[in-house]
């Protein structure tokens, strides 16, 4: 009589704890959710292009109505990140699809010497247009991206009307027909 009187308060005492675990779960979970999430872009559906002015790595002077008038594919690359390697081969191939419709891409990377890296040479092969960035990654800031690789597709009036994080959100994003 002892042991089963023992066993069912061990029982009730691992509930317990098991439900003050679940609770302090989803209350982060909710606390992340209402931060814009661990893997969110920070793009919306509404968001235009925002106004800047950034200096390409072959010299020209790039602003939002430099993609304003076509449809325009932007990736948010960050030298800290391995995923964005492996991002780069996806991204060319809907900039070279993009291309041919007659829009624009436009690779963003950033990081210290961020002109200079391995990363950048890739994405200058395969993009339109690459811009590299400090550390301080002011235009990433402008246009909402916090993780990376992002994108955000963007049509020709400037409104965002996709946007992902992650090499699985672009491989599923269809390119422009």
């Amino acid at each position: 009589m002892i042991f089963a009187v023992a066993g069912l308060v061990l029982v009730g005492v691992v509930g317990v704890l098991n439900l003050a675990l679940l609770l302090v779960v989803l209350r982060r979970w909710r606390q992340l959710e209402a931060a814009g999430g661990p893997a969110t872009t920070g793009v919306r559906m509404i968001d235009r292009i925002p106004e800047f002015s950034a200096r390409a790595l072959d010299g020209s002077t790039v602003t939002e109505r430099t993609l304003l008038g076509k449809e325009t594919l932007v990736g948010f690359f960050s030298l800290t990140c391995s995923a964005c390697v492996d991002a780069v081969p996806i991204f060319a191939g809907h900039a070279a699809h993009l291309r041919a419709a007659g829009g624009t891409s436009l690779a963003i990377v950033h990081g210290d010497d961020a002109a200079a890296s391995e990363l950048a040479a890739m994405l200058g092969d395969a993009m339109d247009i690459v811009i590299a960035e400090d550390a301080k990654a002011e235009l990433s800031r402008r246009y909402g991206a916090k993780h990376y690789p992002t994108y955000a597709w963007y049509g020709p009036d400037g409104l965002v009307t996709s946007a992902g994080v992650g090499v699985a959100a672009l491989r599923t994003e269809l390119a422009v027909p």
